[in-house]
């Protein structure tokens, strides 16, 4: 699996991350038995993420991801499972977070990796249906080439879902302050000012984002951008507090 990775990692330059069952660990204290487990295969592990520019994501949950099910002396535990991402999609997506789920029927846990788009209902099926439209996948190119026609739906997904989030705020202050002057009841005021603060924290989140690569690659020399991007946001937030006031 490790030579795979390798592999991988010289065919292509883009971000990206690996989820799954790595089946070892990278430390000793991850391996939960009297008995410890063999230094060199871990360290032959880290050496294999090394070379390709993975970092281990974390995690909240159980510190386990494998368990045996079996009693006493006998029992395994271990963390086999995890996400690890290079730098540049760490940076992309700074507020992904991985948590260890529980399985009645596996002895392994499911990993959920949870990104800052996920909070649009709508991607998940998006997703099902650009992974399911590219056919079979019985090996690596055509594993490649599925997830190539993924991202390629997510992009124009995410074009058409926050693309247009500042003509989308203006449709909703405009209806904020209609609500407001007619004296609509309080649950259609309170749904339209949730949409809002929903656009606006994706707003942020999307600034945020651009903002922490372009400092990545220009530095200092990128200060005008960032004074001007929080000088605009002060704005926008003083602007919308000032419209739910009415």
């Amino acid at each position: 699996m490790w030579e795979i990775l390798q592999r991988l990692k010289t065919r292509s330059q883009e971000p990206w991350v690996v989820i799954g069952d790595f089946n070892e660990a990278m430390w000793q204290y991850e391996h939960f038995l009297n008995t410890k487990r063999g230094e060199r295969q871990m360290a032959e592990f880290r050496e294999a993420l090394d070379l390709c520019g993975l970092t281990d994501l974390g995690f909240s949950g159980i510190p386990w991801t494998y368990d045996n099910k079996k009693s006493g002396a006998q029992n395994v535990k271990v963390r086999l499972d995890r996400a690890v991402a290079t730098q540049d999609w760490a940076n992309r997506f700074f507020d992904a977070s991985v948590t260890h789920l529980t399985s009645p029927c596996s002895d392994h846990c499911p990993l959920l990796l949870c990104i800052m788009w996920e909070r649009d209902a709508s991607l998940g099926e998006r997703i099902s249906q650009a992974w399911e439209g590219e056919g079979s996948k019985g090996d690596l190119g055509t594993i490649s080439s599925a997830l190539r026609g993924v991202m390629k739906a997510l992009k124009e997904w995410s074009s058409v879902q926050f693309g247009s989030i500042r003509k989308e705020l203006e449709r909703l202050r405009a209806l904020l302050a209609e609500q407001q002057a007619n004296g609509n009841d309080d649950l259609a005021v309170k749904n339209t000012i949730r949409t809002m603060n929903e656009l606006l924290y994706r707003e942020e989140m999307m600034w945020l984002q651009r903002s922490r690569v372009s400092w990545l690659r220009e530095g200092d020399c990128n200060t005008k951008f960032f004074h001007q991007r929080a000088v605009w946001r002060a704005r926008k937030k003083k602007q919308n507090q000032e419209t739910q006031r009415g």
